[in-house]
């Protein structure tokens, strides 16, 4: 795009989230003006900039926009680090087929857990995060917990400590809340999540996918309705998920190593 520098970068990717905050209808320019101090004409050339680079498309309502399809291509390549994402697929997809629940491959990306694939069961449920690409603050959710577990604990001090707020107004789950399912975690060798948060009716499970180093590449995860919630078959999910993490990593010869 023309005149690149810090300010423009930052500027365009305003754009690419305010499009991809209007859903299937994109944005249209009074939406990016609205939104941002920019010029008119500034809106113009930068929705021409990312047009043209294929990061945004026009959409079937004249004057909208749509996120373009490059960053599926880019995506598809952000989310499968090292190989994860394709290691994963086929066996969350028979875990699902298998099982009947919903099953979710998640990594951590800064001070966020990332969904990057999901498969659902004959009994999907709801989740923190609805599709892949979604995001949940580390400390909510099951998978979160599996990726913290593992941490230096005085990088995971610093993660809580700067959560915490958003932890508890908006999760209802505190500080103490994700330490102690981190216990949970070392003792029993999976994750439950911490309750007190908004979905009552259904229950996860998430197990650590570890390197040969003990470095978290990311977590198997498992949500089902609570009232699918028995001893025989939680206890088939959790064989199921240990076995499918163990394979990932013979698979990949250590290959696999996510930043």
């Amino acid at each position: 795009m023309p005149h690149s520098g810090p300010s423009t970068l930052h500027h365009a990717m305003q754009l690419l989230q305010i499009t991809a905050a209007g859903g299937y209808r994109g944005a249209g320019i009074d939406d990016f003006m609205e939104a941002t101090e920019l010029s008119r004409p500034t809106v113009y050339r930068l929705l021409q900039g990312l047009k043209a680079q294929g990061f945004l498309r026009s959409g079937p309502v004249r004057g909208r926009y749509l996120l373009g399809y490059e960053l599926l291509v880019l995506g598809a390549q952000a989310g499968n680090g090292s190989g994860l994402r394709d290691l994963a697929r086929p066996r969350l997809l028979s875990l699902a087929q298998r099982l009947g629940d919903s099953f979710y491959l998640f990594a951590r990306d800064g001070i966020h857990a990332v969904c990057l694939e999901v498969q659902n069961g004959e009994y999907p449920v709801g989740s923190f995060v609805r599709a892949t690409g979604g995001r949940v603050p580390l400390g909510v959710g099951q998978a979160s917990i599996a990726l913290m577990a593992y941490l230096e604990p005085a990088e995971r001090r610093t993660i809580l400590q700067h959560g915490q707020a958003q932890l508890q107004a908006r999760y209802r789950i505190s500080a103490q809340d994700v330490e102690t399912e981190i216990d949970f975690l070392h003792q029993h060798g999976y994750a439950r999540g911490a309750e007190g948060s908004q979905l009552p009716e259904y229950g996860g499970l998430a197990v650590p996918i570890l390197d040969h180093s003990g470095h978290p590449l990311g977590a198997l995860s498992c949500s089902m309705l609570k009232s699918r919630m028995s001893e025989e078959h939680v206890a088939e999910v959790l064989q199921a998920m240990h076995e499918a993490a163990r394979d990932m990593v013979r698979e990949a010869h250590s290959l696999l190593y996510l930043e």
